[in-house]
């Protein structure tokens, strides 16, 4: 019998930045996101032996004699802390990850990561968490068991899945509103949106640091709250269906979205985008931290393959998507 799960990633289309403390204690965060048919998945099997496995695709794989061996090194400690705090038994255990887009790529990978080995413990456990428990787990033990910088936001909408709206006050608020938008709209975003792989970006970390302390100085602050207000305007313009309001929402969001901190765009980025700009697209922005990872622009129609052409003029690739509802999903299977 295997065990098997998995975590969508996400895009954030507005309000990112404002999830990360200490901004939200003081002045409430605001987000809308949405999961993408991008996945991290996990599989489990059971050993006779208490060795634990962990063999993530592509990036090698580690052998433990049990679990009580374990040791955080910055090899697969995600799935080294889940493991640490929801197994409770003592045989060995393998343990295969397969994740649809390489790391560090700006689409939540790492909250996947996390909440699709989370899952795997979840389907074999007597006392299932629901689905915002498995999300505050995946954020505690990603920001305080393993002291990586970031948001609420994408363990929120990897865990949920779908397109939301998602507040955030104080230290524990938080409050996920599904945008139930209508077929034409998302037949819409899927058709005009489209994902560009930059390649690796820069240490998320670096940049948080440099929001956070510019945070704690009052310098980004009024980038913040405008990026709020803007917010709720891309809400609402999603929900009447307004995508030309949407697009040109996005290109102001990611003018505020490079002052939160230095290193968030760069000369190559920048020129990049004013030269789709130029050919057809209303808006767009970088998903995640910033530094590279991916983009997604909105465009005009009739002006998708000069478009598409144009990014691959730039080396830059061409990332195919669709919106996905699901969330996080765990199943048992018979099959080897």
């Amino acid at each position: 019998m295997l065990i098997k799960s998995r975590a969508p990633m996400r895009i954030s289309f507005a309000g990112g930045g404002t999830d990360v403390d200490p901004f939200p204690e003081e002045y409430g965060g605001v987000v809308v996101n949405a999961s993408i048919n991008k996945y991290v998945t996990s599989t489990l099997k059971f050993r006779r032996d208490q060795k634990i496995k962990i063999e993530i695709a592509g990036e090698g794989k580690i052998i433990y004699d049990s679990k009580d061996t374990l040791v955080y090194d910055g090899k697969f400690d995600a799935v080294k802390a889940v493991i640490k705090h929801m197994y409770k038994g003592e045989r060995g255990l393998d343990i295969y990850i397969y994740k649809d887009v390489e790391p560090r790529s700006g689409l939540g990978g790492s909250a996947a990561l996390f909440l699709s080995v989370i899952g795997l413990f979840n389907e074999i456990s007597a006392k299932k968490l629901d689905k915002y428990e498995c999300a505050e787990l995946a954020y505690q033990l990603e920001r305080n068991e393993l002291k990586n910088l970031g948001g609420r936001q994408d363990q929120i909408v990897c865990a949920f899945g779908g397109i939301n709206f998602i507040e955030f006050k104080g230290k524990d608020f938080v409050r996920v509103t599904p945008l139930n938008l209508s077929k034409e709209t998302i037949c819409e975003l899927e058709e005009r949106l489209i994902l560009i792989n930059l390649g690796a970006r820069r240490n998320s970390g670096t940049i948080l640091e440099q929001q956070i302390k510019n945070v704690e100085t009052g310098k980004n602050i009024d980038a913040l709250l405008e990026t709020k207000k803007i917010t709720y305007e891309i809400k609402d313009a999603l929900l009447s269906g307004d995508l030309e309001k949407f697009g040109k929402l996005l290109d102001k969001a990611w003018e505020l979205k490079k002052k939160f901190a230095e290193g968030i765009s760069n000369p190559d980025i920048d020129r990049f985008y004013k030269r789709l700009k130029e050919l057809g697209v209303i808006g767009g922005k970088i998903s995640g931290a910033g530094g590279g990872g991916h983009m997604f622009v909105f465009c005009k129609s009739f002006c998708r393959h000069k478009i598409e052409r144009e990014i691959e003029k730039f080396n830059y690739k061409v990332v195919p998507f669709s919106f996905e509802n699901s969330g996080l999903v765990t199943w048992r299977s018979k099959m080897g």
